[in-house]
């Protein structure tokens, strides 16, 4: 069974993966964030907010 921090982590990851799948990347502000995230100091919902603010979008 996995950590929260190793779930956190391959979440990440794959989110990155898609992305070079898909021919983009991620910026470092993203990484940042993500990092964040992978180390428990912000939830799912302030990961996704954080970048939907970024770009301008509506926060949910």
């Amino acid at each position: 069974m996995m950590t929260g921090f190793e779930s956190r982590t391959a979440d990440v990851a794959e989110v990155i993966h898609s992305a070079h799948l898909e021919g983009g990347d991620v910026t470092q502000a993203f990484r940042d964030d993500a990092r964040d995230y992978v180390d428990g100091n912000i939830d799912v919902r302030e990961l996704l907010d954080r970048t939907r603010r970024r770009y301008g979008l509506g926060v949910a």
